[in-house]
């Protein structure tokens, strides 16, 4: 969860010196000096279909690359062309229309790269007479401009994540595939267009690293259009339905267990890891893991204790690290041990405050999520105190340094720690049977001790109200385990950490921002006015990630809405319990402004995208939309699901059976949204199967995948009649699409202020809806969705 204020943190730049990879694989070799060879092709109406894309060659010529174990995997073609693109949904055509005017794309182009491990060489080779000569110049400097892309990147104005495209070792991809040719398949295409200079189109059968499992993306890596454009399924997955698609998985291991021992001095951490996992198919040879880039890998083995090779290049070009085995491996557990050191995952920040970079990625591992047992061993200077995800095995000094176990026989979707010179206090609440503790730095960063100098009202004394942070944990534990039921971890820290404008969970473990712990004076002393309501309830959603995120996980980037989404939703419950029905009222009324607020790019973030498109729906046309989006409309749906199904005698109970149900079926997994949806479908109420059908097709439809924002205007008169009062009332649907509809909730307001529903009005497209009730009393007002029921802009007195 994150703040913008005018202090910025926590920007550094990383050193690019690092030594080379070890990696003695000659056809690895090959694949990453890949030349052009002489050997060319002509190109006179050639057609390549690929999936949703065409590739038109209408005249040209191709140049190839030397082969590699007797295949040709890279071809340059420079002539003219035509790319063109129908994405199979119509999520994907939508925001493909974000980027060009008509859809389907339709770009010519002059110059194409493209690496393969499909049957390409053979489609352009077919039916044709090769000719050989000297290597054309031009096409080895368009083949080396779009290798240095791939391995440099570009200098973006933005970050974005299509930039993680970049960040990609092709050579190695390829090389999966040649030495494990029953999985081949891979197809790459740079495309020099005549209007747009730097798309790339790419089918792995494996899944697109960035957007996996999907196996079909387009991306734009042009500052004006820089974003992924769009990410599918091959057309056949889809024949199999949406929940089948959502299941999909190609990962090639799932990591199960992760020893860890790591040793800290200043920034320098130093590690040798096991790490057991289990290969899910027969065959691969090449396995990819996630490393931070500056921790450098000195030795790979297996559990024979055979020494193996490994790729990990230079910090400034494409930084995976690469595993290559002698053989192919068969499905099974296997042991590998890492041992690796370097700076920068760990940042250190002054007077004991330090920071870990490398979150997600400072052991060996995979995709995020994928959940593995851990037992850890920290070494760190005895002046410092270490708190990590698992439970506390022992704690003892040895000469310099204290070293600390911990472990968890609990399945992670990730593990991480904290340190510094904390301060740490603990309670055990006997009624959720947990152990809360809090750290925070007995002293400031560098940062807030030279500010300190400049402004006499700050106090930057964090262990003042660190047990303000565990008091709020506790009371947070407390309403979620009623609404969503236990948790297994059985404790859970709350850690200062130094960056100032955003909170992070990790299991059993919460980085807060620093600022959480300063006073309301302090912080509107440094300018952090207005950021009174980003404190009332940062601690409370991140401890809500220990259910939304940890033990219910996401399968993929179209479902992380849910984590952050649901967790948004957990705060509002804190909100409402802890501050009053005003604050709630407040709370929702400010996730509805944050989803129909322009953007500096003059979008609404309720029209950009669904909440699906997760962190893709920020592109250089979008401007930053994810952050108002996700988790604003993420936790709307879920907060309308509850209206729908709240009940004026038993409250809440429909909703707490469905979300314990929610999570007891899916305690230990990552979910998809439809898994979700399964769930609602199987404790939807009555009231809520507004067409019949006893599906929420409608609803997940129109505000889960859909973008339609409605519009509510209420006009109504009350009349007399002797002793009753008759509501004459009209409600107006607009700006929605045809086939959108809902079922709106009409409230009454006494004179003292209460409110009662009275029932809701169902309206199908742009129309309005009469209706005429008799009441036993005269309300002070009519109102539609008086508690943020639906997510709409609605025109009352």
């Amino acid at each position: 969860m994150k703040f913008s204020f005018p202090i910025l943190l926590g920007l550094w730049m990383v050193s690019q010196s690092a030594g080379p990879s070890r990696v003695s694989d000659a056809v690895y070799g090959q694949l990453r000096s890949l030349k052009i060879n002489g050997e060319t092709a002509p190109a006179n109406g050639l057609t390549i279909h690929r999936d949703a894309a065409t590739f038109i060659f209408n005249r040209g010529e191709f140049h190839f690359t030397e082969p590699v174990q007797g295949k040709v995997v890279a071809a340059v073609f420079i002539g003219d062309g035509e790319f063109r693109l129908d994405p199979p949904t119509a999520v994907e055509k939508r925001n493909l229309e974000i980027f060009v005017k008509d859809v389907p794309l339709a770009e010519p182009f002059s110059e194409l790269v493209c690496h393969f491990t499909d049957s390409t060489y053979q489609e352009i080779t077919h039916g044709v007479s090769l000719s050989k000569g000297s290597p054309s110049q031009k096409a080895s400097s368009i083949l080396e401009d779009r290798m240095g892309l791939l391995r440099k990147g570009r200098n973006f104005s933005k970050p974005n994540i299509a930039i993680d495209l970049l960040h990609y070792n092709l050579p190695a991809r390829l090389l999966a595939d040649i030495y494990d040719p029953s999985h081949a398949g891979f197809f790459n295409a740079f495309i020099k267009g005549k209007r747009l200079e730097h798309l790339m189109f790419q089918i792995d059968p494996r899944g697109v690293p960035v957007v996996e499992p999907e196996e079909v993306v387009l991306a734009s890596f042009s500052d004006g259009d820089l974003g992924i454009w769009n990410a599918f399924h091959l057309q056949a997955h889809y024949n199999a339905g949406a929940a089948a698609v959502a299941d999909e998985d190609h990962r090639l291991m799932d990591i199960q267990h992760q020893e860890i021992q790591a040793t800290i001095r200043g920034t320098e951490l130093r590690a040798k890891t096991r790490t057991t996992i289990e290969v899910l198919a027969d065959g691969p040879r090449v396995l990819r893991f996630d490393l931070y880039p500056t921790l450098r890998v000195t030795r790979v083995a297996d559990t024979a204790g055979r020494e193996l090779q490994f790729i990990q290049e230079k910090l400034g070009d494409d930084p995976d690290l690469i595993v290559i085995f002698p053989e192919t491996l068969q499905r099974g557990k296997h042991t590998l041990e890492f041992e690796y050191s370097g700076d920068n995952a760990i940042k250190q920040m002054g007077a004991g405050n330090f920071a870990l970079v490398a979150r997600e990625n400072w052991y060996p591992s995979s995709t995020f999520g994928d959940r593995a047992t851990y037992d850890m061993t920290f070494r760190i200077p005895k002046d410092l105190v270490m708190v990590a995800s698992g439970h506390p095995q022992g704690s003892s000094q040895q000469g310099n340094e204290v070293v600390t176990r911990w472990k968890s026989d609990v399945p992670l979707a990730v593990a991480g720690f904290n340190f510094g010179k904390f301060k740490k206090t603990e309670l055990n609440d006997d009624k959720t049977k947990y152990l809360i503790e809090s750290y925070a730095n007995t002293n400031p960063t560098d940062l807030f001790r030279e500010i300190k100098d400049f402004v006499d009202a700050a106090n930057f004394d964090t262990t003042r109200l660190m047990d303000k942070a565990r008091n709020e944990a506790q009371v947070a534990i407390g309403i979620y385990q009623n609404y969503f039921g236990p948790l297994p971890y059985g404790r859970l820290a709350m850690t200062q950490q130094p960056f100032v404008n955003f909170g992070q969970a990790w299991p059993m473990l919460v980085y807060m921002p620093i600022t959480s712990y300063f006073d309301s004076t302090t912080r509107n002393s440094i300018g952090m006015t207005g950021a009174a309501d980003f404190f009332k309830i940062v601690g409370p959603h991140e401890v809500a990630h220990q259910w939304w995120g940890h033990i219910v996980g996401w399968k993929s980037y179209r479902d992380q809405w849910m984590s952050e989404g649901f967790s948004e939703f957990s705060a509002s419950l804190f909100a409402h319990l802890v501050y009053g029905d005003e604050k709630f009222l407040e709370f929702w009324k400010d996730q509805r402004q944050r989803i129909v607020e322009k953007n500096e790019m003059g979008r609404r973030p309720a029209d950009i995208a669904s909440v699906t498109m997760g962190y893709r729906a920020d592109n250089a046309r979008t401007g930053n939309a994810t952050r108002n989006l996700i988790y604003p409309k993420g936790a709307f749906i879920l907060h309308m699901i509850r209206m729908m199904m709240y009940d004026n005698r038993s409250r809440d109970e429909s909703f707490i059976a469905m979300m314990r149900d929610f999570v007891t079926t899916h305690r230990n997994q990552n979910v998809s949204t439809e898994d979700f949806k399964r769930i609602v479908e199987k404790h939807m109420t009555a009231e809520m199967d507004i067409t019949g059908t006893k599906t929420m097709d409608w609803f997940f439809n129109e505000f889960v995948y859909g973008t339609d924002l409605p519009r509510y205007k209420l006009d109504y008169q009350l009349v007399t009649e002797g002793q009753q009062t008759i509501l004459k009332m009209r409600v107006t649907q607009s700006e929605i699409s045809p086939n959108f509809r809902m079922a709106v909730p009409v409230y009454l307001e006494t004179e003292d202020k209460k409110l009662a529903k009275l029932g809701a009005v169902r309206i199908l497209g742009n129309s309005s809806q009469d209706a005429i009730v008799t009441l036993g009393f005269r309300p002070k007002r009519v109102l539609l969705a008086a508690y943020e029921d639906v997510l709409a802009n609605i025109d009352q007195r």
